[in-house]
């Protein structure tokens, strides 16, 4: 049996953080919910990111993201065939690789584990205000699995301090009419209580995982960015409940307990180094080639987009602000005013674009983020490119080699006499 003290020596090595293992326990939970959803009553909502799945909580819901599923089918090495029976059925390569991965999953009734497709959704929930493909994804997913659709409009805005109100009252109407809306297809009644209370775990896991992000800026960076996108799943899929708020407190008191001691991810940190956008899902190990060479990510946005406060004594108001406020719906400039910030807080050496190839909406503006960022602060970037989900036309050995030249140049500039030069 483990002793105390053989716990707190595990929590202060370098690497991969303790806390990551009670997400196996999460997924596990969630899944075995999942699949029990119909017998236990429960509505099963298929729901996109950035959808305010506190709404589908509120009415005791299981809700499920495709995005989330195809990123696991990635990783268990099932995407690229799934991805393939998609186009089989018409779908373009060029298509979202969530997308086409989860058709491909439905088409041929399996999924990463050998088991079947997921369960059939008795609701569909989208959102306009993350991506153009969800309202049409949703509305062909209707068409298969013929059941209500709801999607929540949201007006494009530069940035969170500049949210005309009438954008926000307009947001927040429409939630009061999925209120309506999931009285009617799930047979239960609102209950605003219960949605002030969701509200308040929401804000509260969101909180936490603030401040999870914020020590981060400590030198050496104290968490892995494997361990930052894979810990996103509490915050993406069970925001609202109390178990992303429990997993959050125990993972940010290790993070802080390894910022107190000097306890870093790489224990020789020389580098580091900004990550945009997306994971590489079957290829995640990536990112830990770069502590190789003692870079370590330091901090990302695309976490942050899952976060967000919220006031429990305005739901609706409060989550038609943090929906329309997340980062990603800023325009390329006002993206690179946060990242000048997250340089100048986080101490950062460089800058690393995955530019992926099935979701040109949000990488087509990584050249111009790139170029402020290096004429105004001098900031160094490498960009590849690849797709999230499908490893197809995906080169490893290229990739390395750019990010071998790009630690060189790192190296060049931050170590000069080091490399040798005067």
């Amino acid at each position: 049996m483990e002793s105390t003290q053989d716990k707190q020596i595990a929590q202060t090595k370098p690497g991969r953080l303790a806390a990551s293992a009670a997400l196996a326990t999460l997924n596990e939970d969630y899944y075995r919910d999942l699949a029990n959803a119909k017998e236990e009553g429960r509505p099963v909502v298929w729901i996109t990111s950035m959808a305010p799945i506190e709404m589908v909580y509120a009415f005791d819901g299981i809700p499920f993201l495709p995005e989330n599923y195809a990123a696991l089918c990635s990783s268990r090495k099932v995407a690229a065939e799934f991805c393939q029976a998609g186009e089989a059925r018409g779908y373009s390569q060029d298509l979202c690789s969530y997308a086409l991965c989860t058709f491909g999953s439905i088409f041929e009734n399996r999924g990463p584990f050998g088991d079947e497709a997921p369960r059939a959704p008795d609701i569909l929930l989208a959102t306009e205000g993350a991506c153009a493909t969800h309202p049409k994804w949703w509305e062909a997913m209707q068409r298969h699995y013929d059941c209500p659709l709801f999607i929540v409009d949201a007006v494009y805005t530069v940035d969170g301090e500049t949210l005309p109100a009438h954008h926000k009252e307009y947001f927040a109407a429409q939630l009061r009419e999925l209120a309506s809306f999931m009285e009617e297809h799930t047979k239960r009644k609102f209950d605003m209580d219960r949605l002030r209370e969701v509200v308040a775990l929401s804000d509260r896991a969101s909180e936490l995982w603030d401040e999870i992000d914020d020590l981060r800026k400590a030198i050496p960076t104290p968490i892995s960015q494997i361990d930052v996108f894979t810990c996103l799943f509490a915050l993406v899929t069970l925001k609202g409940t109390k178990e992303p708020v429990a997993f959050y407190e125990q993972l940010r008191d290790e993070v802080k307990e390894r910022v107190d001691n000097g306890i870093g991810f790489v224990p020789n940190e020389r580098f580091r180094l900004i990550w945009d956008l997306f994971p590489i899902y079957h290829n995640m190990r990536l990112l830990n080639y770069f502590a190789e060479f003692g870079a370590a990510f330091v901090t990302d946005f695309y976490g942050n987009a899952f976060s967000g406060r919220l006031d429990a004594s305005d739901p609706f108001g409060s989550l038609a602000e943090r929906y329309l406020s997340f980062f990603m719906r800023s325009a390329q400039w006002g993206k690179a005013e946060l990242y000048r910030k997250r340089v100048r807080e986080y101490h950062v050496d460089g800058i690393v674009f995955h530019s992926n190839r099935c979701c040109r909406c949000f990488t087509a503006e990584q050249p111009d983020i790139g170029n402020i960022l290096r004429e105004e602060l001098g900031l160094p970037g490498l960009m590849f490119e690849a797709n999230m989900v499908d490893p197809r036309g995906y080169d490893d050995a290229q990739v390395k080699g750019r990010i071998e030249s790009f630690i060189e140049m790192l190296e060049a500039r931050k170590y000069p006499k080091e490399a040798g030069i005067k």
